[in-house]
């Protein structure tokens, strides 16, 4: 049983952090191979390590096969996360960014690009 004043939700700060210690939000935007268990491989990496991943979005991109995977994490010290995602064979692209709009971005990408493909006739 948990004891103290820690509320759910709330983040523990470790023994060399201020107690209102905030990491600032990763973005990671791979693109993978649109099969079957690919999204249980990225998501293991961070369980394994403990990391909470505050937002995921996978989407379809215009090439067919790939998705777009976006994933923001509140957390510091992903090299080891990135170093994983890099080895899976089904990672073909991934990059990183701090930027909060970029978040925006993204989701806006991922809801036009699908659209515009189906307006020319990409299925």
């Amino acid at each position: 049983m948990l004891s103290g004043t820690w509320k759910s939700g709330e983040r523990k700060a470790g023994p060399d952090e201020p107690a209102h210690y905030s990491p600032t939000p990763r973005i990671l935007v791979a693109l993978v191979e649109d099969r079957p268990g690919v999204l249980n491989r990225v998501v293991s990496l961070f369980r394994r390590r403990g990391l909470n991943i505050t937002s995921l979005d996978v989407a379809p991109t215009s090439r067919k096969g790939i998705s777009r995977l976006t994933c923001v994490v509140d957390a510091d010290g992903l090299d080891g996360v990135i170093r994983q995602l890099t080895k899976l064979i089904e990672v073909i692209d991934l990059r990183m960014t701090h930027d909060p709009d970029a978040i925006d971005a993204e989701q806006l990408l991922q809801e036009l690009l699908p659209r515009e493909a189906q307006a020319d006739g990409v299925p």
